[in-house]
């Protein structure tokens, strides 16, 4: 088995992982490889990739954005993840791993942040209304300008490439209202992303609407979103329009711990 660099014709060994997870992020991983190649990693075996790391680097932290392995070859993440460690330019990292496997990176002396939940929408109707005046209202038109203010007030750090180039996707779905953004991604033929979702403080209305916006727009596919588990709020609101958990996820952190305001953070 060779593990190493990730090489630049990926996408023609990775068929094994993308049949394994229905969730396996493929564009993501090609837009942090355009952005960061020396950040990706992965592990061959026969010439095919069994286990795929990645990271994206801002001002003050480096996030792990695209992490899988398939479960015949777990034990490869631990060199996965030590490859990654010793080539960051910086210790301050942090990465949403499923909480099943979180000891491979507390191995790393990683702590915890904090829990989130996977929720899922299987595209079972919700009555709600969406009128036009909604409609206008979430269209997205100072998207850049409010995404760029609130990201910054959210996470403290600078990710205005991320969440203006190299997040966004041809298929991309932006809204916005005054006190929020929702930008949102196709997967593959099946499933919809949501990320990020951040809102203001005492925003919930404008969330409620941002939600049905999505919805409205996208619910023909299932859509997916990773939200705090401790913040009631937030919860509940995922759940009263029929997203369901699926699975609990670990924000684990190393070296500086991310200050992030998980009140306003609906999807990461």
């Amino acid at each position: 088995m060779f593990v190493g660099y990730l090489r630049n014709d990926f996408e023609e060994d990775i068929q094994n992982i993308l049949d394994s997870d229905n969730l396996f992020e493929l564009e993501l991983l090609k837009q942090t490889y355009k952005a960061f190649p020396q950040y990706c990693f992965a592990a061959y075996q026969e010439g095919k990739i069994v286990g795929v790391i990645s990271a994206y680097e801002f001002q003050k932290h480096i996030f792990i954005n695209v992490i899988n392995v398939m479960k015949a070859h777990e034990e490869i993440l631990t060199r996965l993840l030590k490859l990654l460690i010793q080539n960051t330019s910086s210790m301050n990292i942090f990465v949403l791993i499923d909480n099943k496997q979180k000891h491979f990176v507390e191995a790393f002396n990683f702590k915890m942040h904090s829990y989130f939940y996977r929720f899922i929408h299987s595209g079972e109707a919700v009555p709600f209304n969406f009128s036009n005046s909604i409609a206008k209202q979430v269209s997205g038109e100072n998207y850049e300008n409010v995404s760029k203010k609130i990201d910054k007030e959210v996470f403290l750090d600078n990710r205005e490439d991320y969440i203006t180039k190299d997040c966004v996707f041809s298929n991309s779905l932006k809204l916005s209202t005054e006190t929020g953004f929702l930008h949102s991604y196709v997967v593959n033929k099946r499933y919809i992303r949501i990320s990020p979702w951040l809102m203001q403080r005492e925003s919930f209305l404008d969330a409620e609407k941002l939600l049905r916006g999505v919805l409205y727009y996208r619910g023909l596919k299932k859509i997916f979103s990773f939200a705090p588990k401790d913040i009631n709020e937030i919860v509940e609101l995922y759940e009263s329009y029929k997203f369901k958990k699926d699975g609990t996820y670990a924000l684990m952190y190393l070296g500086e711990m991310p200050n992030l305001k998980l009140e306003n953070l609906y999807a990461i």
